[in-house]
């Protein structure tokens, strides 16, 4: 969970692509737009649209991948 800490500490690798065992797909457009919760390390992504927050264990978590931004 570390290198997903310093992932949201940088930003020049986004946006990022968040898979995880379900095949539910998560982008996550900034840092600003996620989190790691201190106490239980879950990953906290705040949507554009839909749900106002999702947590998710990093268990569940099978990549994360920087996209490519269109040109």
């Amino acid at each position: 969970m570390r290198s997903v800490e310093r992932l949201l500490g940088s930003a020049k690798h986004f946006p990022i692509e968040v898979t995880l065992a379900s095949g539910d797909r998560y982008v996550i457009e900034h840092p600003d737009h996620a989190t790691v919760h201190p106490k239980t390390k879950d990953l906290i992504v705040f949507p554009d649209e839909g749900e106002f927050s999702l947590a998710i264990n990093p268990s569940l978590i099978v990549s994360i991948r920087p996209l490519r931004k269109a040109s």
